[in-house]
């Protein structure tokens, strides 16, 4: 059987608002909420509600900035999972066919 934590940090991964997240995190490095909205182009309550996920998961870490949150990627697991992840794309799934059920 599956343990739930499994179940919750793949459906953490596989929504596309929070992949837009993270990539754009992986990309630019740390950033607020407004720079992350601009980013990702979604609405700002949007974003808010996946970086709560992402948080509560410890995909991304935060840091108060006097007024400011800054997000940044989990630099211990999830950077390197991320590096593992593309090169595992990038080697096998070049040509696969796009998943036409997002």
């Amino acid at each position: 059987m599956m343990n739930k934590s499994y179940k919750r940090f793949f459906r953490t991964l596989a929504n596309v608002n929070r992949l837009k997240i993270i990539h754009f995190l992986q990309e630019r490095g740390a950033k607020n909420v407004t720079d992350i909205v601009e980013g990702v182009k979604l609405e700002q309550t949007l974003v808010s509600h996946n970086l709560k996920r992402l948080h509560e998961c410890h995909f991304v870490e935060v840091k108060q900035n006097g007024k400011e949150r800054v997000y940044s990627l989990n630099k211990k697991t999830i950077q390197p999972l991320l590096a593992l992840m593309d090169r595992h794309v990038n080697t096998y799934c070049v040509n696969c066919k796009e998943d036409d059920h997002e």
